[in-house]
């Protein structure tokens, strides 16, 4: 969150968590679409990862149980980047600290560093005892470590920070369970409230649509399709877990509902991208093609793919074109797609890593040299490859600044978010050598 916006080919991949497919449907064709792995774990070379801004900006959380966990600051302002204890929603959040636990359960050093697993069991530990009764989770936690239960952004109910607290819980459990057995039982349970909590109240939603501006919204995903991307990488780790049909068709339902949003062609605007929330795409979150690649891989169906890959060849293309944006609305007319409330800032580390991530993925499923060029392409953002010539993430520090606010105007903070996404960034990159030396050509 900010304030202002709110691994060359010698390495060995380890610990890849796949997922087994064999109850889902097969595809049409008969090659079977590579698996794309949960945890994709940062090799030995760490030439551009540099995890000590994240590291100073966790803080030990006792809660009222007495049970030892870590929270991560939201903020950290120019220019001494001191983490801040904000007032207000809280200091620490869900939505940060399951972003750092993915971080440091990814790492190659997690089974023989003790440093790095306290770091990810300490988050963790936090996010299990945010949960709620009705198991959804509460996101920020306030000072004297009380949880904020009626903040609009903090409430228990189904939203982005459930939805990332089951995607890091059910990434970490195949790693951790290996040292900590007992915490990755803990996080069973906690998921098994969550799944319940998801069953009981969206599962069956009906299979309606609303119409906004002339185009068909599907009304049974949790508020849009960038918050279902984020629910199918949990969803979809939890069947990892367990063999759970009536979850396997529910991925395959938000799914389908995802490809409801794709609009536009390679020729016409806006060119298979798929819209986030309505009629309005926006950048940040902006994971569905990433998902969408899961869901092929795990449903072994090309139909989720192909739509992922159509995104990838033509909207990643333009944005490079036009220098990114933020978001824009779109509307139906005379069978046009027409662009308005376009805005091109502010631009974020948020924005830019659920791109690299799909382009990744893409190179990953087909072996086509191009889409890597295009991850490194979109990665070299964070190096100064972007409208303000900014070096947005420091190797030296390991601080990403929070944003582009317009071409002559940059946020220098380095909270959270911006650091935890471009950390995640350069340590996916870090594994393909291609990727990383596209961003090497493309950066400033």
């Amino acid at each position: 969150m900010q304030r202002n916006m709110r691994v060359g080919w010698s390495a060995i991949l380890i610990c890849l968590i796949c997922l087994s497919s064999a109850a889902c449907k097969k595809k049409k064709s008969n090659e079977s679409t590579p698996e794309i792995p949960i945890v994709q774990l940062a090799v030995i070379d760490t030439s551009i990862l540099n995890s000590t801004h994240l590291d100073r900006l966790i803080v030990p959380v006792v809660f009222s149980n007495g049970d030892n966990t870590n929270g991560i600051y939201i903020y950290a302002d120019a220019p001494d980047y001191l983490p801040l204890a904000a007032a207000g929603e809280g200091f620490t959040c869900v939505d940060d600290v399951a972003r750092g636990a993915l971080f440091y359960i990814r790492s190659s050093t997690f089974s023989s560093d003790t440093i790095v697993r306290n770091k990810a069991y300490g988050l963790l530990r936090f996010i299990i005892n945010m949960q709620s009764g009705n198991g959804y989770f509460y996101n920020f936690l306030q000072d004297g470590n009380v949880i904020n239960k009626t903040g609009i952004t903090s409430i228990n109910q189904p939203k982005w920070w459930s939805w990332r607290a089951l995607q890091a819980l059910t990434e970490a459990i195949p790693v951790v369970k290996i040292k900590n057995n007992l915490l990755a039982i803990q996080a069973e349970v906690a998921i098994d409230k969550l799944i319940s909590a998801i069953k009981k109240d969206m599962v069956n939603r009906p299979l309606t649509t609303i119409k906004i501006k002339g185009i068909d919204v599907p009304q049974w995903l949790p508020e849009g399709a960038d918050q279902a991307a984020t629910l199918l990488f949990g969803l979809i780790g939890y069947c990892g877990l367990k063999n759970d049909s009536i979850i396997k068709n529910y991925i395959r339902k938000l799914a389908d509902g995802i490809l409801m949003t794709q609009f536009g062609d390679a020729d016409h605007f806006p060119y298979d991208c798929f819209l986030s929330s309505g009629n309005t795409w926006h950048a940040y979150g902006n994971d569905q093609a990433a998902a969408l690649f899961k869901t092929g891989a795990f449903l072994q169906d090309d139909v989720f793919t192909n739509k992922a890959l159509a995104e990838v060849n033509h909207f990643y293309p333009w944005i490079l074109n036009v220098g990114y944006k933020n978001s824009f609305d779109i509307s139906l007319t005379n069978n046009i797609y027409l662009a308005s409330n376009t805005n091109d800032f502010d631009q974020i580390a948020y924005g830019i890593r659920p791109m690299v991530f799909a382009a990744i993925d893409a190179y990953i499923i087909t072996g086509d040299a191009n889409y890597a060029d295009i991850a490194g392409h979109l990665a070299a953002w964070f190096l100064g490859s972007n409208v303000s010539a900014a070096n947005m993430y420091s190797v030296s520090t390991g601080r990403c600044l929070d944003g582009i606010n317009s071409g002559n105007s940059i946020n220098k903070n380095s909270g959270a978010e911006s650091t935890i996404e471009a950390l995640l960034t350069m340590q996916r990159v870090n594994v393909f050598p291609l990727v990383k030396a596209a961003m090497e050509k493309y950066k400033l």
